[in-house]
């Protein structure tokens, strides 16, 4: 995924209520990037690199919007997620 610093980035673990966070955000924000998690698990340093620890995210710039979290970044890739 080549996104830059100011690029909006949606993170978020592939569940249904996020899966629909992303496709409202994604109709109303050109150039958003949605990447998720449960199933690209190695993007999770991305994500850790930029401040997420709750899913889903928005991330714009430097400023992490959690859209209403239900998930742990921890828990991605972990046994239990």
């Amino acid at each position: 995924m080549n996104t830059t610093l100011t690029d909006p980035i949606l993170y978020h673990d592939g569940c249904r209520v996020c899966l629909d966070i992303a496709r409202t955000l994604q109709g109303t924000m050109p150039g958003l990037a949605i990447v998720d998690l449960g199933l690209h698990p190695e993007l999770k340093p991305q994500a850790e690199q930029r401040g997420v620890s709750a899913l889903p995210c928005l991330v714009v710039g430097d400023k992490l919007l959690p859209i209403a979290p239900h998930s742990e970044l921890s828990d991605i890739g972990s046994a239990h997620s």
